[in-house]
C-alpha cells in the first residue's frame, strides 16, 4: 500500500497505490447474489454475513486492502483516490459494505430501516444547532464523539467515505486519541479527579430520537466515560447525549458528574491535540471507534456528503443492542 504522505502522531493519509481491475464488478456481482434487495442502497446486517466475508475476501484487491488497514496499527487511516468516484449509488455502496464486512461486520445505525450505510449530509431546512437533530443530519461543526456511545456495544471501527467535500473549505476531518487526552487530563488534579469518577460512574446517554425505537420513546443507556479492556484505554463520548440523558435522570445530575463532564468537554473540544484535515472527494476514512473521537470543522455547504458504516468485531448475531440480523 505504500508509506504513509502524512502523518499525525496516531493519524496516517495515503493515496491508494493498486489497480481494481476487474474485482469491483466481481464485488458488486458477489454482493447482488447475496442481497436480494439493497435496502434502498443502504444494506443491512446479512443473515449469511459470515460467509458472505469469507467469500469476499477470497478477492485479491479486497483482502489486500483488508490486511493494509488491519496492520496498519493506527487509530485513523485515510485512503485518498480510492477509485470508487465513478460508480453509481448502488454499485459504490456495494463496495463501500464490501470493504466494511472484510475488515468487521457492518451493524444497523437506524432500528427502523436497519440500514447499514448512512448518508452524512444536511436535510433540507435543517439548522446548523437544531434540537436533538443528529450531527449527520445537519450542517455545522460536530463535536468531538464516538459513535453509538449510547448503545450497549458501541462497534469498534468505522468507515466514512467521501462523496462530495464541501466546497466551502470547511467540515475538515477531526481525530483524537483517547491515550493523548487522557494524558491531557492528567497535567491537572481536576483532571486527575474528574478521570476517577468518569471510570467509576455509570452515567445516562440519551439515544438521539432517529436511532430510537419510536419518536415518543425515550431510550437511556448506563455506561461509564471510561473503561480499560484488554490493557487498552477505551472511551464512549457524546456530550449532548449525556446532558440529555443528565435531564431526563435528574438524580445522578450531581455537582461533581457536571464539573467532570464540563471539565472534559472543554479539554476535548480546545486542548486535546488532533488530527484536522479536510479530506477530498473518493476518499475512505477507517478509524478505532472505542480509541479515538472524532468529529468535523464548521462548515456551510448543505451539498456535503459523507456515507458512514460502523462495524464490531464479532458477528451481529452474537451483539447486545438494537443491530441485529434482518432477514433478507
Amino acid at each position: 500500500m505504500g508509506i504513509a504522505l502524512q502523518q499525525s502522531p496516531n493519524v496516517f493519509v495515503n493515496h491508494r497505490n493498486f489497480d481494481w481491475g476487474y474485482d469491483q464488478d466481481a464485488i458488486i456481482a458477489l454482493v447482488g447474489r447475496y442481497f436480494s434487495d439493497f435496502n434502498g442502497n443502504g444494506f443491512y446486517p446479512h443473515p449469511d454475513e459470515v460467509a458472505l466475508r469469507r467469500a469476499l475476501l477470497t478477492i485479491p484487491s479486497l483482502h489486500a486492502l483488508q490486511r493494509y488497514i488491519g496492520g496498519a496499527e493506527a487509530r485513523g487511516l485515510a485512503i485518498t483516490g480510492l477509485g470508487l468516484a465513478g460508480l453509481d449509488e448502488a454499485p459504490r455502496n456495494a463496495v463501500l459494505y464490501a470493504i466494511a464486512l472484510s475488515l468487521g461486520y457492518p451493524t444497523s445505525t437506524d432500528q427502523r430501516t436497519q440500514r447499514v450505510a448512512w448518508d452524512i449530509r444536511a436535510r433540507p431546512g435543517s439548522a446548523p444547532k437544531s434540537s436533538f437533530v443528529t450531527f449527520s443530519e445537519r450542517v455545522g461543526s460536530a463535536d468531538m464523539h464516538t459513535d453509538s456511545s449510547f448503545y450497549p456495544m458501541p462497534e469498534e471501527q468505522f468507515l466514512l467515505y467521501v462523496v462530495t467535500a464541501a466546497r466551502c473549505g470547511g467540515g475538515a476531518s477531526l481525530l483524537i486519541a483517547v491515550d493523548d487526552l487522557y494524558e491531557e487530563l492528567q497535567r491537572s488534579e481536576a483532571g486527575r479527579e474528574a478521570c476517577a469518577l468518569l471510570f467509576a460512574t455509570p452515567l445516562p446517554f440519551r439515544v438521539p430520537s432517529v436511532y430510537a425505537a419510536s419518536d415518543e420513546q425515550v431510550e437511556i443507556e448506563l455506561a461509564p466515560v471510561f473503561e480499560r479492556q484488554g490493557g487498552a484505554l477505551t472511551m464512549r463520548w457524546r456530550y449532548d447525549a449525556l446532558l440529555k440523558g443528565l435531564a431526563a435522570r435528574p438524580a445522578l445530575d450531581t455537582p461533581a458528574v457536571r464539573a467532570a463532564l464540563d471539565l472534559l468537554h472543554e479539554v476535548i473540544e480546545q486542548r486535546a491535540p488532533r488530527f484536522c484535515q479536510q479530506l477530498p472527494d473518493d476518499t475512505l476514512l477507517w478509524a478505532d471507534n472505542r480509541r479515538t473521537l472524532h468529529g468535523r470543522a464548521d462548515y456551510t455547504d448543505a451539498a456535503r456528503h459523507l456515507i458512514r458504516i460502523r462495524m464490531a468485531n464479532r458477528p451481529n448475531a452474537e451483539r447486545v443492542g438494537p443491530s441485529g440480523i434482518s432477514a433478507d
